[in-house]
């Protein structure tokens, strides 16, 4: 089969088309032939090396068709997504013709949206309905914020935040988008240069209540002050960074009473308590069909053009989700 490969950690450049072993069908995978599949930054991480040890085969998620399925639950030909389970940590992933992914991490679909805009959904919304509901269980009414919200993670944020009752509150580091987040619907964008908590606490009196930070850690401190007492805050992100605290004292650094909870879609989805299953993606995508919530789908590069995908991505200028169809 076609695969694209890394052949050495650095930029774009690195990735290729090769050939590559068609995996063969295994008890408790699901042997898929991929049509479809979204950019994700953990795989610009992956490619640079900053990600660990990753597999030959990168790609975190995908949309296509089953070829096998051993144990006979899933039916060849049938449309299904798969996502994280491990995939290009400890099974090859979905930047091939062909891959085999973990069963509890593929979800049969009914949908009759074209594939690039199929591939647009999965892991950005399984991630965001997760965050909301797993990492934060928010209920109508209440604040949330969404620091880094113009990332796909952070529209996706919005959008279901918006259809749940919340009332948002989004970041963007460039003032050129707020208008996307507006549209959106976010209830109110702030310019984000490190300290928003006082433009916070202006617009939700005594903070919010709820935080999705993936910004990352030069931010969490600020968005723990934007926190009011009995909050909540998620951390499932790094966009300003990977660079560590230098020294982080819990006690002394979150306030008393938050709620402070981190979601990995990478090292959780599919593990016990965080079944795939639970996750309403089929309602997701047909909202999305029924244009009942918008999709955050961008643009399309063909598969022998993966560095062109991986090259605009890293722009930040997109403002959606690239994909690439096979």
């Amino acid at each position: 089969m076609k695969a694209i490969l890394i052949k050495q950690t650095g930029g774009p450049e690195n990735l290729a088309v090769a050939e590559y072993d068609k995996p063969r069908a295994k008890e408790g995978l699901v042997l898929i032939k991929v049509k479809a599949f979204g950019i994700n930054r953990a795989e610009l991480y992956m490619r640079k090396g900053e990600w660990g040890e990753t597999t030959d085969i990168i790609g975190i998620e995908c949309v296509g068709l089953v070829e096998e399925d051993p144990s006979g639950e899933f039916k060849k030909g049938q449309k299904v997504a798969a996502i994280c389970g491990g995939m290009a940590r400890i099974v090859n992933g979905s930047y091939a013709e062909y891959t085999n992914v973990p069963k509890t991490n593929v979800i049969a679909l009914e949908t009759n949206l074209p594939w690039d805009e199929l591939a647009a959904i999965p892991e950005t919304y399984a991630t965001a309905w997760a965050l909301l509901n797993w990492g934060l269980n928010v209920k109508p009414n209440e604040t949330l914020l969404v620091r880094g919200g113009s990332s796909t993670l952070g529209q996706a944020c919005i959008i279901l935040a918006k259809q749940a009752g919340l009332d948002v509150i989004a970041t963007t580091r460039s003032g050129k988008k707020s208008a996307l987040l507006q549209r959106l619907g976010a209830d109110n964008v702030i310019i984000d240069n490190g300290e928003i908590s006082s433009q916070v606490l202006l617009i939700a009196s005594g903070g919010v209540d709820n935080v999705i930070e993936l910004t990352g850690n030069s931010t969490l401190l600020d968005s723990f002050k934007s926190t009011k007492a009995m909050g909540s805050v998620c951390l499932a992100g790094f966009l300003g960074g990977l660079k560590p605290f230098e020294s982080f004292q819990p006690l002394m650094q979150i306030p008393s009473g938050i709620r402070f909870s981190v979601f990995g879609s990478a090292f959780g989805f599919g593990d016990k308590g965080f079944e795939i299953s639970k996750i309403p993606l089929q309602k997701i995508i047909t909202d999305i069909e029924e244009k009942r919530i918008p999709n955050i789908y961008k643009k399309t590069f063909a598969f022998e053009s993966i560095a062109e995908a991986h090259q605009l991505v890293e722009t930040n200028d997109i403002n959606g989700k690239v994909v690439v169809q096979l």
